[in-house]
């Protein structure tokens, strides 16, 4: 171009630059104004508050495990890995879900673990001893009366048909506890020497004589004022008994047999209701080695013997429901309903029986008392009709009996000069040696306890959420608030509410 040429569009282009450069300042102050308004825009909130809002700003902040994870654009367009992400959240859920119902119910089952612990001990409560003949009743006592030997030979020797029922006064009439006193053999003469603990004493100062279903027996360390206690064990150092069972005045009996019967009980307990006997007969030095165990079971709701559960015996509130024994014990309600049956059905009651009323006959006794008593022990559905529970703590002793023969031939001669026996041959019918003593001073204590307490289901479901969704008791408190905002969302939208300012003022 040329300069008249450049002379004669220079105007022209110069008005178009000045065109094109007016038309591009307005295009950058129209970018910018439309830029700013649209940044204005996105920095506002959105006028509608929606439940899609609160649904992002809980997946933003929580900390449950891969919820972040399913927001666009994972799940929206659609996408391999957003449904991955939400079936693992969803499995890991259900598992979770699946878990704690699971520890829920196991928890509510109340299930239990047993402890056992043994215990050295340098002092141990001695139990109570009851001593019984095998034949409690003395013949030459019963000889004033002339049916008698018979009455107890068909009364006892098994055959039901033989019994017969004497029409005198001593078989028809109610008797006394007086009279059941002087017809049985008498422990002054039985219990010939004593000792506990090394140091010898008069038998019948501590031995308390006492009617059992055996009749009467005498019992050691019974409801004494101070219980005794040892502090070595060893055979010599607990209870050594020699007693004479006289033989020669046995009659007839159930048991055909010589010798003597041992309960081994707490000293609060009537010895029926022990479960630990011991029989030591004659001509022998019987040795009954003991170990103490006491039990600590779990109250209600637990159950304490598998299908039962315990009366807490030490708590403030219970009460003895049992009209004549004391402490309740399970055995003592047993005994105390089979006694109210019998006495309900033959209006009387036994020597052993601590209830008031009159005394059964022995006619009676024979006829209704005993064959009452051992058919309601043998009934299914007694224990349920007697309501008797166990308690929740008790003792028990178990026994290790063994037996040498007594006296040695050395003996033999100084036992004779001192006491009393005609000859060798009536001495070994006749002498039990009884020594009961603690093989170790040790106690074993077996305590239930429960599997679950509050503070280990609250570990278990926190393991549980910790594994499946990472969370924690704060997730906890995360997921309520958000629930809380959800409900008060849904109430402040029937109400015509705005729930944006009330959300956000929490």
């Amino acid at each position: 171009m040329d300069a008249k040429d450049w002379g004669r569009a220079g105007p022209l282009m110069t008005i178009s630059l000045i065109h094109c450069s007016d038309e591009t300042s307005s295009t950058e102050s129209m970018t910018g104004e439309k830029t700013e308004a649209v940044t204005f825009d996105a920095g506002r909130r959105s006028p509608t508050y929606r439940l899609n809002d609160l649904w992002t700003e809980f997946r933003d902040s929580t900390g449950l495990h891969s919820v972040d994870k399913i927001k666009p654009p994972s799940v929206s367009p659609f996408s391999i890995r957003g449904s991955i992400w939400m079936i693992a959240l969803c499995s890991t859920t259900a598992f979770l879900v699946y878990n704690l119902v699971d520890q829920i119910g196991n928890y509510y089952s109340y299930p239990t673990i047993t402890k056992f612990t043994p215990k050295m001990m340098s002092v141990i409560d001695f139990p109570a001893v009851t001593i019984c003949n095998r034949c409690t009743l003395n013949k030459t006592r019963l000889d004033v009366y002339p049916e008698m030997e018979n009455y107890l030979f068909n009364r006892h020797n098994g055959s039901v048909h033989a019994r017969s029922f004497p029409v005198s006064d001593v078989f028809q009439d109610q008797l006394s506890v007086e009279w059941w006193n002087n017809m049985s053999m008498e422990g002054s003469k039985m219990l010939f020497s004593c000792a506990f603990g090394g140091v010898e004493f008069d038998c019948m100062t501590r031995f308390r004589p006492i009617f059992t279903s055996e009749g009467l027996c005498h019992t050691f360390n019974f409801n004494d004022s101070e219980i005794a206690r040892v502090k070595k064990a060893g055979d010599s150092k607990n209870l050594v008994v020699l007693m004479n069972i006289y033989q020669d005045q046995y009659t007839f009996v159930a048991n055909m047999a010589a010798g003597i019967k041992v309960f081994l009980h707490n000293p609060s307990v009537h010895p029926d209701a022990s479960s630990t006997i011991v029989m030591a007969a004659p001509g022998f030095s019987t040795y009954v080695a003991m170990q103490k165990y006491e039990y600590f079971y779990q109250p209600q709701p637990y159950l304490a013997f598998g299908h039962m559960d315990c009366v807490d015996t030490t708590s403030p509130k219970f009460v003895n429901p049992l009209k004549y024994y004391s402490p309740y014990t399970f055995n003592h309600c047993v005994m105390e309903c089979v006694q109210a049956k019998a006495f309900n059905q033959c209006g009387c009651v036994g020597p052993s029986d601590p209830r008031g009323g009159p005394l059964c006959s022995l006619t009676k006794q024979d006829s209704c008392y005993n064959p009452v008593r051992d058919a309601e022990s043998t009934e299914a559905n007694f224990l349920q009709e007697c309501g008797c529970v166990g308690e929740c703590r008790f003792d028990s002793y178990t026994a290790q009996v063994s037996s040498s023969s007594f006296p040695a031939k050395v003996w033999v001669d100084h036992l004779l000069k001192t006491r009393g026996a005609q000859d060798k041959e009536a001495m070994l019918e006749n002498f039990v040696m009884l020594r009961v003593f603690y093989g170790q001073m040790m106690v074993t204590t077996i305590t239930q306890q429960p599997q679950h307490t509050v503070a280990t289901l609250l570990s278990d479901i926190g393991g549980q959420m910790g594994l499946c969704l990472g969370a924690s008791m704060l997730t906890v408190a995360e997921i309520t608030e958000f629930l809380v905002f959800i409900i008060i969302f849904l109430l402040d939208k029937c109400r015509g509410r705005k729930a944006r300012n009330r959300i956000s003022n929490w």
